[in-house]
């Protein structure tokens, strides 16, 4: 504190506010530049891979409002400044991919009425822009939303839209397209459209050409596909249909998440550990439990609460087998962690 005292006073005079009210004075200024040049769409677009980044590593709740700031600073700059018709569609692609991102992140924190907005107006510059890219990106956050919300024939309606623009997407977004379908047929209990729209994404996946990719989508990899993919077949799992594969895949995941995917391992996991309580595999669900609740508590999203959540539910029926109240006691620990909203 001295020290603050003695370098606020020898730069600004006589400095007496404490750390709080200074805080009150750091409001943004309002100056927007007054031409935009393709350069500058690029830093912006730079700034929405940061901050896609820390999404995917640490999940939606922590930034969340840095991303709604960003989203709005771009609005700002795209309704004020001026700029060829050139620029003007970038500027467009660029609002709809940071729109992409703050809808997934308010989706991941559990705030689906701004995810709603985020995603409209994502949808819009989108279709201004002609961007089949972002376009199909978005429809199939759209679709994954409304099947984790319960409401998978609200997703497969999405993805039925996503139709025209995945047919001029690359092989990478057309591959999420599927395998998001497949979630939604696997929550339908429709083993046999699961089991082709898993096929279908495998497909496009292996034929994809990594160099005509767009950058934003390099985290759908392997292990990525594994992940959605088991997770796609849970719901049958559950049933006591596709078990072994979908336990085979996700433990795949798991084996090859990147150490910044953070959030999709922990979904991984979550789903992994459920499946073996359900098989009764106490050991095995140990081990992947274990795993889980440090990745878990790193993350700031409300789609691994519930998953934990939903994990804890998994031990009830088993009553007070020891293995399965440890597990239960260790996931109560997890959730008893504040969350934090950003």
């Amino acid at each position: 504190m001295d020290l603050a005292r003695f370098a606020g006073t020898a730069v600004f005079g006589n400095l007496m506010a404490v750390a709080p009210d200074l805080v009150e004075g750091m409001d943004p200024t309002d100056s927007l530049p007054t031409r935009v040049t393709a350069e500058d769409v690029d830093g912006l677009n730079q700034v929405t891979n940061v901050m896609e980044g820390m999404d995917y590593a640490f999940g939606g709740g922590l930034s969340r409002a840095a991303v709604l700031g960003q989203l709005r600073h771009v609005h700002m700059v795209y309704r004020h400044a001026s700029y060829t018709p050139q620029v003007r569609t970038l500027m467009q692609g660029a609002l709809a991919r940071i729109a992409k991102v703050a809808g997934w992140m308010a989706f991941d924190s559990g705030d689906m009425p701004t995810a709603r907005r985020c995603w409209v107006l994502g949808l819009t510059m989108a279709s201004e822009a002609d961007d089949p890219w972002v376009t199909t990106s978005l429809l199939t956050d759209m679709a994954r939303a409304a099947i984790h919300g319960g409401d998978a024939a609200t997703g497969l309606s999405l993805l039925g839209m996503a139709a025209a623009s995945a047919s001029r997407a690359t092989a990478t977004l057309r591959t999420a397209a599927a395998v998001v379908t497949a979630r939604a047929h696997g929550t339908l209990e429709d083993q046999r459209q699961c089991m082709t729209a898993l096929d279908t994404a495998h497909m496009h996946f292996d034929g994809r050409d990594p160099d005509a990719e767009p950058p934003w989508m390099g985290f759908f990899d392997e292990a990525q596909l594994a992940g959605d993919s088991g997770q796609a077949l849970v719901p049958l799992a559950e049933k006591g249909v596709e078990r072994d594969r979908a336990v085979e895949l996700l433990s795949c995941a798991v084996s090859d998440h990147a150490a910044d995917a953070g959030r999709a391992s922990a979904l991984s996991l979550a789903k992994l550990a459920r499946l073996h309580v359900i098989s009764a595999d106490f050991d095995s669900a140990d081990q992947a439990t274990a795993q889980l609740l440090p990745a878990a508590v790193q993350v700031r999203s409300a789609r691994v609460r519930g998953d934990l959540r939903a994990l804890f539910d998994a031990t009830i029926p088993y009553g007070g087998d020891p293995a399965a109240g440890r597990i239960r006691h260790r996931v109560q620990q997890a959730l008893s962690v504040p969350e934090v909203r950003g």
